[in-house]
């Protein structure tokens, strides 16, 4: 069953889809009439990501090292540099806790979320296969229906050998099952599901709460009511002195949710909850403006 923290992430995948396909095609198009090598779109998805992640593993290490009892040699030895390296290489499956940090804690793991970073990262790697290559053959929108039809496929045989040879359930959070979420946001940049109005969302949100067993039908409502909300609702504009701190949200909260349990602030849920939000929206603030939005590639 998808807890709302799953569908966080699957509305995330929706959205990625449709925002990604729309910047390499149009990444594409400039390399195609400049004769250029498509360099853009690899320049602007690598610094959108990778920089801020990299600080924050490696604040993550060195916060770390404050809090073990040993010398460096032995914090690196024993799991530290393992955790450094495989988190580097976006594998923070192998190695996603580093010695002596949150071992009291109900979940031991420095940043869980970035299990859905690698697969991100893949779907990155297969737009410019999916839209510069295999689309010789089909047109764009009937190669994003056929994905999107493949990868329920690939969930549905996946569940079914986890459910009777023993596979462990995560295998279905990977990319192949997890296409579909990309593939119905990449679907808006062909065609619209002008049918969907803002009352759609009174039906949807109960979908999308309470039938999450019932895969196809989650997906789609998953991908309308993120439609919905983007296109069918007014707009609620955000102050530039915010700005766009929807991936240092994402990227930090976790870690600092875990030092906030660790000094004992959650024992009181309310204060608790309170000194997260400011410390998160903070940190992401000052990510965006002082790391994130140097780095943005202007199309």
């Amino acid at each position: 069953m998808y807890v709302p923290g799953g569908l966080a992430v699957h509305c995330f995948f929706v959205i990625s889809g449709y925002l990604i396909v729309k910047s390499y095609l149009k990444s594409y198009l400039k390399s195609y009439l400049k004769r250029k090598p498509l360099s853009t779109y690899v320049k602007s998805r690598f610094l959108r990501i990778y920089p801020l992640y990299f600080i924050v593993i490696t604040t993550a290490f060195i916060f770390g090292y404050f809090h073990y009892s040993g010398s460096f040699i032995n914090y690196v030895n024993n799991g530290a540099g393992k955790y450094l390296a495989s988190n580097y290489l976006f594998a923070n499956f192998l190695h996603p806790t580093l010695p002596g940090l949150f071992e009291n804690n109900f979940q031991p793991f420095v940043n869980a979320a970035l299990w859905t970073i690698k697969i991100e990262v893949m779907f990155y790697v297969c737009v410019p296969i999916i839209y510069g290559v295999l689309n010789k053959k089909l047109d764009n929108k009937t190669l994003t229906v056929l994905l999107g039809l493949v990868s329920i496929c690939c969930f549905y045989t996946v569940q079914y050998f986890i459910e009777y040879h023993g596979l462990p359930a995560s295998i279905n959070r990977q990319l192949p099952s997890m296409l579909v979420f990309f593939m119905l946001g990449a679907y808006w940049n062909f065609a619209e599901p002008k049918f969907l109005k803002a009352w759609h969302l009174l039906l949807l949100i109960p979908i999308v709460l309470f039938l999450q067993s019932w895969f196809v039908i989650y997906a789609f409502a998953v991908s309308f009511m993120v439609y919905v909300i983007v296109f069918k609702l007014k707009p609620i504009a955000v102050s530039k002195r915010i700005g766009d701190i929807s991936y240092g949200i994402y990227i930090w909260h976790f870690p600092i949710l875990q030092t906030l349990i660790m000094y004992g602030f959650f024992k009181n849920i309310y204060q608790g909850a309170a000194i997260a939000t400011v410390l998160v929206f903070s940190f992401a603030m000052i990510s965006w403006h002082f790391i994130e939005s140097k780095l943005v590639v202007r199309h």
